[in-house]
């Protein structure tokens, strides 16, 4: 396969041999431990690169990483509580795919309650979504032996996963879709999409704006949601109205095992998604401080009130309108990956 040139500086990888002796060293003993939440913790800030150890984590990377990926060291705080720096993604659907991941300290079944999620920004420059493409932004929570780099693929390889998935794309089947999903087990026919579940919200999500993505998986009920809050005032994020989901995981058999929560960019072998996806947080456990998630009260006026007409009023847990959404005009035609 042709090797395309990173438009960022080569940054230092492990190489592939190194990489697999590390992962498979790394389930061992996550697999060894316990199921479960004890142990099982991750904060990563991105205030430090992740590719030459200066990061919080040891970050392992896997296929074409400087294709996609670039630590941005002067990149100012993009909102209260953020530090300086950030981990900018590329998701560009002509080159090969790439990911990068970190232990997080034990493995995850349906058997646990537990959380995870991320703070990223899609950024509107450069970004371009065709309408006959259904390319997604992801990171997730995924196994480090069993899954694979083939997502996009039928049959696809991506055993034991829990992706944050939103397809920008917009086409005549609508969009853009948030669409969570997850990977169980390998049932013995060698495809993932045959032990696989997901949900849809069809929202667009706004661009240039931080995003906090949540998870929480309830073992008790098999119930695994995703809510995704915009930056609000201070350190605290505001519900996007819709933009929850709600996977029923009970379908799974074999379930999930996951060791290792990273940030994934898929091929496609066309231009069906390109976009600028800064991230300034990555975590497994509780939502770490100082961030916090609640409406605000703001301040709306009645009437005209712009032209002195109407009375200024106060109202509880109001949102404000979201700004311009990242979304594609409309097209023909429309293509799923891999489904």
């Amino acid at each position: 396969m042709r090797r395309h040139r990173s438009p960022f500086a080569p940054i230092s990888i492990l190489t592939a041999a190194a990489l697999t002796v590390v992962l498979a060293a790394v389930s061992t003993t996550a697999r060894a431990a316990a199921s479960g939440p004890p142990g099982t913790t991750l904060v990563e800030r991105f205030a430090a690169d992740p590719f030459t150890g200066q990061s919080a984590n040891p970050f392992f990377a896997e296929g074409e990483v400087a294709a996609h990926f670039a630590f941005l060291p002067a990149e100012p705080p993009h909102f209260p509580g953020d530090r300086p720096g950030t981990l900018r993604v590329i998701y560009d659907t002509t080159l090969p795919s790439a990911r990068i991941s970190t232990p997080i300290g034990g493995v995850l079944t349906a058997d646990a309650d537990f959380d995870f999620g991320a703070i990223l920004t899609i950024r509107s420059a450069g970004f371009a979504a065709d309408p006959n493409g259904f390319s997604q932004i992801t990171f997730a929570l995924w196994n480090s032996v069993t899954t694979g780099m083939n997502r996009t693929g039928f049959p696809s390889d991506s055993f034991d996963a829990l992706e944050f998935d939103y397809f920008a794309n917009v086409g005549d089947f609508g969009g853009p879709f948030l669409s969570p999903s997850v990977f169980g087990g390998d049932v013995g026919a060698g495809n993932a999409f045959f032990n696989f579940t997901f949900q849809s919200r069809e929202l667009a999500l706004p661009a240039d704006v931080p995003l906090l993505c949540r998870f929480h998986h309830a073992a008790a009920t098999r119930l695994l949601t995703l809510t995704v809050s915009r930056h609000g005032t201070g350190v605290f994020f505001e519900p996007i109205p819709g933009a929850v989901a709600t996977i029923d995981l009970s379908t799974l058999s074999p379930g999930f095992q996951v060791d290792v929560a990273g940030i994934m960019a898929w091929y496609e072998g066309w231009a069906s998604l390109r976009a600028e996806v800064d991230f300034d947080l990555l975590y497994v456990g509780a939502l770490p401080a100082p961030f916090g998630v609640g409406a605000r009260r703001r301040t709306t006026l009645a009437g005209s009130s712009a032209h002195g007409r109407g009375a200024a009023r106060s109202g509880a847990g109001a949102v404000s309108a979201p700004p311009a959404a990242v979304a594609a005009p409309g097209g023909t035609g429309g293509r799923r990956n891999g489904t």
